[in-house]
């Protein structure tokens, strides 16, 4: 990888999340699955952002005014366009929150009381409908976004599962130099130990 300078590295160590590091390079096929997942992304983040729009003006009381949806859609983000330098580790977050974010979020704690509970609120029925349905096609898009960016991480990033919980070896280029950019990281933080 080269090296573009200590403001770089200095801001990659600042703004990254405590995880570890995982990096993959794209090949034709990733490329062509990270496209398919870009547009998925996209349209969950408006999706998202719609929902939320309709919480705080209708008062719905959907979990967290519908925002999760709104922040899967940006950990998919950041995992697409490598923030970072870390793309596998995003796409991580993505599978992990998403499917919390299905399961827990959406359906139990949002659909699940909107449906029992929805017509002793007296909120406006057109959009509390309109959410529900954003819902349910929004937790459908996010269970295809997950098995996609799966996929990816399967054929990306063969033992993923055990670098990121710290039980496994690189196996790959691409770990390896994931590897590489978390020592030069922890060097990065020493250096700036010592300076203060």
């Amino acid at each position: 990888m080269e090296d573009t300078g200590w403001q770089s590295r200095l801001c990659l160590q600042l703004c990254a999340p405590p995880i570890p590091r995982l990096f993959f390079r794209r090949t034709a096929w990733t490329t062509e699955q990270l496209a398919l997942l870009e547009k998925q992304a996209w349209l969950c983040f408006l999706l998202g952002f719609f929902r939320s729009y309709l919480n705080s003006n209708f008062f719905l009381g959907d979990f967290m005014g519908g925002g999760t949806d709104l922040f899967a859609a940006l950990l998919a983000i950041f995992g697409i366009y490598n923030v970072c330098s870390m793309n596998g580790s995003f796409l991580i977050m993505f599978l992990v929150w998403a499917s919390a974010n299905i399961v827990l979020f959406n359906l139990f704690l949002s659909l699940t009381p909107n449906l029992l509970y929805g017509g002793a609120f007296k909120v406006a029925p057109c959009a509390s409908t309109v959410d529900n349905l954003l819902m349910v096609f929004n937790s459908i898009l996010q269970a295809q976004m997950c098995w996609r960016a799966r996929q990816i991480l399967d054929e990306a990033l063969p033992n993923w599962r055990h670098q990121m919980t710290g039980t496994g070896r690189p196996t790959d280029a691409g770990a390896e130099e994931s590897s590489e950019l978390t020592r030069k990281g922890a060097e990065c933080q020493f250096a700036i130990g010592k300076l203060l």
